[in-house]
Protein backbone atom coordinates (compact mmCIF):
# COMPACT_ATOMS: atom_id res chain seq x y z
CA UNK A 1 0.00 0.00 0.00
CA UNK A 2 1.62 3.99 -0.71
CA UNK A 3 -0.36 6.52 0.47
CA UNK A 4 0.68 9.50 -0.93
CA UNK A 5 1.04 13.28 -0.17
CA UNK A 6 2.05 16.28 -0.97
CA UNK A 7 4.83 16.80 2.36
CA UNK A 8 7.56 15.57 -0.35
CA UNK A 9 6.53 18.92 -2.42
CA UNK A 10 7.16 21.14 1.02
CA UNK A 11 10.19 22.65 1.14
CA UNK A 12 10.60 23.24 5.23
CA UNK A 13 10.75 20.81 7.77
CA UNK A 14 8.44 22.24 9.67
CA UNK A 15 4.98 21.46 8.49
CA UNK A 16 2.47 22.30 11.18
CA UNK A 17 3.84 25.62 13.44
CA UNK A 18 1.53 26.85 16.36
CA UNK A 19 2.81 29.97 18.34
CA UNK A 20 1.78 31.75 21.60
CA UNK A 21 -2.09 29.97 20.81
CA UNK A 22 -4.76 30.89 23.76
CA UNK A 23 -8.04 30.25 23.84
CA UNK A 24 -11.06 30.67 26.66
CA UNK A 25 -14.88 29.92 26.22
CA UNK A 26 -16.19 33.04 28.20
CA UNK A 27 -14.74 33.45 31.68
CA UNK A 28 -12.99 29.29 30.96
CA UNK A 29 -9.41 29.14 29.64
CA UNK A 30 -8.75 26.29 27.57
CA UNK A 31 -5.57 27.27 26.25
CA UNK A 32 -2.69 28.95 26.80
CA UNK A 33 0.29 30.00 25.32
CA UNK A 34 0.48 26.61 23.72
CA UNK A 35 4.09 26.83 21.42
CA UNK A 36 4.75 23.27 19.64
CA UNK A 37 6.15 22.73 16.16
CA UNK A 38 6.03 19.31 14.41
CA UNK A 39 8.18 18.52 11.57
CA UNK A 40 7.70 16.46 8.04
CA UNK A 41 7.10 12.82 8.82
CA UNK A 42 6.64 13.49 12.52
CA UNK A 43 3.93 11.24 13.91
CA UNK A 44 2.62 13.12 17.50
CA UNK A 45 0.27 11.43 19.71
CA UNK A 46 -1.51 14.01 21.58
CA UNK A 47 -2.34 13.17 25.48
CA UNK A 48 -4.59 14.55 28.57
CA UNK A 49 -7.61 13.78 30.56
CA UNK A 50 -11.14 14.77 29.32
CA UNK A 51 -12.01 18.39 28.86
CA UNK A 52 -7.48 19.18 28.65
CA UNK A 53 -8.52 21.11 25.49
CA UNK A 54 -6.74 18.77 22.94
CA UNK A 55 -9.74 18.94 21.09
CA UNK A 56 -10.20 22.28 20.97
CA UNK A 57 -6.46 22.65 19.83
CA UNK A 58 -6.91 20.05 17.08
CA UNK A 59 -9.67 22.14 15.56
CA UNK A 60 -7.72 25.24 15.69
CA UNK A 61 -4.93 24.01 13.77
CA UNK A 62 -7.59 22.65 11.23
CA UNK A 63 -8.79 26.02 10.89
CA UNK A 64 -12.50 25.07 12.33
CA UNK A 65 -12.25 27.41 15.42
CA UNK A 66 -9.85 30.82 15.69
CA UNK A 67 -7.71 31.30 18.87
CA UNK A 68 -7.68 34.21 20.77
CA UNK A 69 -4.42 35.13 20.26
CA UNK A 70 -1.66 33.09 18.83
CA UNK A 71 -1.12 31.74 15.09
CA UNK A 72 -0.85 28.55 13.26
CA UNK A 73 1.45 27.96 10.40
CA UNK A 74 0.64 24.74 7.85
CA UNK A 75 3.46 23.89 5.50
CA UNK A 76 4.55 27.78 5.73
CA UNK A 77 1.00 28.74 4.97
CA UNK A 78 -0.58 30.76 7.85
CA UNK A 79 -3.97 29.98 9.15
CA UNK A 80 -5.54 33.02 9.14
CA UNK A 81 -3.69 35.07 5.86
CA UNK A 82 -3.34 32.29 3.45
CA UNK A 83 -6.14 30.03 4.85
CA UNK A 84 -7.13 28.25 1.25
CA UNK A 85 -3.57 27.26 0.74
CA UNK A 86 -3.13 25.97 4.41
CA UNK A 87 -6.34 23.81 4.37
CA UNK A 88 -5.27 22.26 1.29
CA UNK A 89 -2.38 20.58 2.91
CA UNK A 90 -4.70 18.98 5.72
CA UNK A 91 -6.91 15.98 6.31
CA UNK A 92 -9.18 15.95 9.23
CA UNK A 93 -10.73 13.06 10.94
CA UNK A 94 -12.79 14.20 14.02
CA UNK A 95 -15.08 12.65 15.76
CA UNK A 96 -18.08 12.62 12.75
CA UNK A 97 -17.45 10.93 9.59
CA UNK A 98 -18.00 14.21 7.55
CA UNK A 99 -19.49 12.28 4.74
CA UNK A 100 -23.35 11.93 3.29
CA UNK A 101 -24.97 8.97 4.81
CA UNK A 102 -27.42 9.08 1.58
CA UNK A 103 -24.69 8.51 -1.05
CA UNK A 104 -23.01 5.66 -1.67
CA UNK A 105 -18.72 5.31 -0.65
CA UNK A 106 -18.09 5.89 -4.17
CA UNK A 107 -20.35 9.24 -4.63
CA UNK A 108 -18.95 10.16 -1.40
CA UNK A 109 -15.30 9.89 -2.61
CA UNK A 110 -16.19 11.60 -6.27
CA UNK A 111 -18.16 14.52 -4.67
CA UNK A 112 -14.55 15.39 -1.94
CA UNK A 113 -12.36 14.96 -5.06
CA UNK A 114 -14.55 17.32 -7.03
CA UNK A 115 -14.18 19.62 -3.88
CA UNK A 116 -10.47 20.00 -3.75
CA UNK A 117 -10.05 20.08 -7.19
CA UNK A 118 -8.01 16.49 -7.68
CA UNK A 119 -6.91 15.87 -11.32
CA UNK A 120 -7.76 11.85 -12.30
CA UNK A 121 -10.35 11.97 -9.57
CA UNK A 122 -11.60 8.35 -10.80
CA UNK A 123 -8.16 6.95 -10.84
CA UNK A 124 -7.55 8.12 -7.67
CA UNK A 125 -10.83 6.98 -5.64
CA UNK A 126 -10.16 3.85 -7.48
CA UNK A 127 -6.53 3.60 -5.41
CA UNK A 128 -7.97 4.87 -2.07
CA UNK A 129 -10.99 2.33 -2.56
CA UNK A 130 -8.48 -0.58 -2.50
CA UNK A 131 -5.66 1.14 0.07
CA UNK A 132 -8.62 1.45 2.19
CA UNK A 133 -10.49 -2.01 2.05
CA UNK A 134 -13.66 -0.69 0.83
CA UNK A 135 -13.18 -1.68 -3.17
CA UNK A 136 -16.10 -4.43 -2.68
CA UNK A 137 -18.69 -1.69 -0.37
CA UNK A 138 -18.14 0.76 -2.86
CA UNK A 139 -21.72 0.83 -4.10
CA UNK A 140 -22.87 0.75 -0.81
CA UNK A 141 -24.75 3.43 0.70
CA UNK A 142 -22.87 4.87 4.07
CA UNK A 143 -25.81 4.66 6.47
CA UNK A 144 -25.31 0.86 5.98
CA UNK A 145 -21.81 0.62 7.17
CA UNK A 146 -20.71 -0.55 10.29
CA UNK A 147 -18.56 1.65 12.45
CA UNK A 148 -15.29 0.14 11.26
CA UNK A 149 -15.85 0.60 7.35
CA UNK A 150 -17.56 3.89 7.92
CA UNK A 151 -13.79 4.95 9.95
CA UNK A 152 -12.34 3.39 6.64
CA UNK A 153 -14.09 6.10 4.72
CA UNK A 154 -13.42 8.46 6.54
CA UNK A 155 -9.83 8.01 6.12
CA UNK A 156 -10.05 8.38 2.57
CA UNK A 157 -11.99 10.99 2.55
CA UNK A 158 -9.51 12.78 4.38
CA UNK A 159 -6.60 11.59 1.94
CA UNK A 160 -8.41 12.36 -1.17
CA UNK A 161 -6.66 15.30 -2.07
CA UNK A 162 -2.84 13.66 -0.87
CA UNK A 163 -2.46 15.83 2.46
CA UNK A 164 0.77 16.83 3.81
CA UNK A 165 -0.98 16.50 6.79
CA UNK A 166 -3.30 14.38 9.03
CA UNK A 167 -5.45 15.62 11.92
CA UNK A 168 -7.08 12.69 13.67
CA UNK A 169 -9.28 13.38 17.28
CA UNK A 170 -10.25 9.56 18.47
CA UNK A 171 -9.72 7.82 14.95
CA UNK A 172 -9.64 4.05 17.04
CA UNK A 173 -13.17 5.10 18.84
CA UNK A 174 -15.89 2.33 18.24
CA UNK A 175 -13.09 -0.31 16.00
CA UNK A 176 -13.20 -3.56 16.95
CA UNK A 177 -9.46 -5.76 16.80
CA UNK A 178 -9.19 -6.12 12.86
CA UNK A 179 -10.17 -2.51 11.51
CA UNK A 180 -7.49 -1.45 14.79
CA UNK A 181 -5.06 -3.25 13.12
CA UNK A 182 -6.07 -2.07 8.94
CA UNK A 183 -6.10 2.30 10.40
CA UNK A 184 -2.91 1.26 11.88
CA UNK A 185 -1.41 0.49 8.51
CA UNK A 186 -2.69 2.65 6.64
CA UNK A 187 -1.30 5.64 9.03
CA UNK A 188 2.31 4.38 9.61
CA UNK A 189 2.29 4.15 5.26
CA UNK A 190 1.44 7.60 5.55
CA UNK A 191 4.29 8.58 8.01
CA UNK A 192 6.89 6.39 6.12
CA UNK A 193 6.13 8.30 3.68
CA UNK A 194 6.91 11.13 5.06
CA UNK A 195 3.58 12.45 6.05
CA UNK A 196 2.88 14.36 9.42
CA UNK A 197 -0.12 13.02 11.95
CA UNK A 198 -0.93 14.63 15.09
CA UNK A 199 -3.88 12.64 16.72
CA UNK A 200 -5.43 12.53 20.14
CA UNK A 201 -6.48 8.56 21.64
CA UNK A 202 -7.86 7.53 24.70
CA UNK A 203 -5.74 4.07 24.09
CA UNK A 204 -2.05 5.49 25.37
CA UNK A 205 -0.71 2.34 24.50
CA UNK A 206 -1.61 2.94 20.41
CA UNK A 207 -0.47 5.66 20.26
CA UNK A 208 2.97 4.68 21.17
CA UNK A 209 2.91 1.71 19.14
CA UNK A 210 2.99 3.70 15.88
CA UNK A 211 3.36 7.43 16.70
CA UNK A 212 7.24 8.75 17.13
CA UNK A 213 6.51 11.68 19.71
CA UNK A 214 4.09 11.76 22.55
CA UNK A 215 3.02 15.46 24.31
CA UNK A 216 0.96 15.91 26.95
CA UNK A 217 -1.57 18.42 27.66
CA UNK A 218 -2.64 19.57 31.45
CA UNK A 219 -4.27 22.72 32.96
CA UNK A 220 -4.19 24.42 29.32
CA UNK A 221 -0.60 24.10 28.63
CA UNK A 222 1.79 21.31 27.03
CA UNK A 223 3.54 20.36 29.64
CA UNK A 224 5.75 17.28 28.25
CA UNK A 225 6.94 16.81 24.73
CA UNK A 226 9.31 13.81 23.81
CA UNK A 227 10.21 11.19 21.27
CA UNK A 228 8.69 7.96 21.86
CA UNK A 229 12.09 6.41 21.77
CA UNK A 230 13.39 8.37 25.09
CA UNK A 231 10.31 7.45 27.23
CA UNK A 232 9.65 4.27 29.24
CA UNK A 233 6.67 3.67 27.23
CA UNK A 234 5.00 0.98 29.53
CA UNK A 235 4.96 3.38 32.60
CA UNK A 236 4.03 6.54 30.09
CA UNK A 237 0.94 4.24 29.33
CA UNK A 238 -0.03 2.77 32.14
CA UNK A 239 -0.38 6.76 33.86
CA UNK A 240 1.08 9.10 31.05
CA UNK A 241 -0.04 12.62 33.61
CA UNK A 242 2.35 10.75 36.59
CA UNK A 243 4.74 10.49 33.77
CA UNK A 244 4.66 13.54 32.73
CA UNK A 245 4.14 15.62 35.59
CA UNK A 246 7.60 13.76 36.96
CA UNK A 247 9.40 14.87 34.09
CA UNK A 248 8.57 18.65 34.14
Amino acid sequence: MKIENQSKNNNSENTIAVSSVRKAFASRLVLDNIDISIDKGQSLCLCGSNGAGKSTLLRIITGLLEPDHGSIEICGNDLRKNQEKAKMSLGVILHKSMVYSDLTVLENLLFFADLYGVKDKTSRVKELLKDVGLKQYRYDKVNILSRGLLQRLAIARALVNKPAVLIMDEPFTGLDTESSKHLIDILTDFIDNDGTIVMTTHDIKVGVSFCNRVAVLDKQKIIFDSPVREIDTESFSQDYLSYARSKS
